[in-house]
């Protein structure tokens, strides 16, 4: 868990820090049950006058800030966001702490249920399912015939192909006469496979 302090018109001290990283420290359960190995945590504590005078009309009550936001690896719910104010600092520390463990909490069951669905989803994916009678009497390789319409160049084999949405395209080379392949790979480029065959 990294750790970023931010102070708004006050001194971060050390006892503070202590404090903070020692109450921090009791996420780390639900941030390794939610899937969350490392965490970036910022605290900004600010200070703030009071509008108000107090009850006696003499001085402005200072009223501390805490912002306590931590930014998750994993998607969905990218960040958890929580903020408490309060005239004693660690009275707010304690408020905001007890909010994200709230969120934290619900964040692991939202967890567990996308795990089961997806485990549930996973499985029915991997059986079998026996075929109907009307397709068990079909081959195993279906023949077609392959149709290239008109020679192109590469790039606009790549617009056809994007157009179509389809993974892979044969296509003859204007420039060569050749027949190629023109496909998509997992990077987000494409790739293009040269044949020995020759449009007549």
């Amino acid at each position: 868990m990294n750790i970023e302090y931010r102070g708004v018109d006050i001194e971060i001290t050390d006892a503070m820090k202590g404090y903070i990283e020692n109450k921090l420290h009791r996420f780390d359960r639900y941030l390794k049950e939610a899937g969350e190995d490392q965490v970036e945590v910022v605290v900004t504590i600010s200070s703030v006058r009071s509008r108000h005078k107090d009850f006696a009309g003499e001085s402005k009550t200072t009223i501390y800030r805490v912002d306590l936001d931590i930014y998750l690896k994993t998607l969905p719910n990218g960040a958890i966001h929580a903020w408490e104010e309060d005239v004693d600092v660690f009275s707010a520390l304690d408020m905001v702490l007890d909010e994200v463990e709230r969120q934290l909490i619900k964040l692991k069951q939202r967890r567990l249920v996308l795990r089961r669905k997806g485990a549930k989803l996973k499985e029915q994916m991997h059986t079998p399912q026996p075929l109907p009678p009307e397709d068990r009497e079909k081959p195993l390789v279906v023949e077609e015939e392959l149709v290239v319409d008109k020679p192109m160049s590469v790039e606009d084999a790549m617009l056809e192909l994007e157009e179509t949405g389809t993974f892979f395209m044969p296509f003859v080379d204007i420039s060569t006469g050749k027949l190629r392949i023109i496909y998509r790979k997992k990077g987000g480029n494409f790739g293009i496979i040269n044949t020995e065959c020759k449009a007549l």
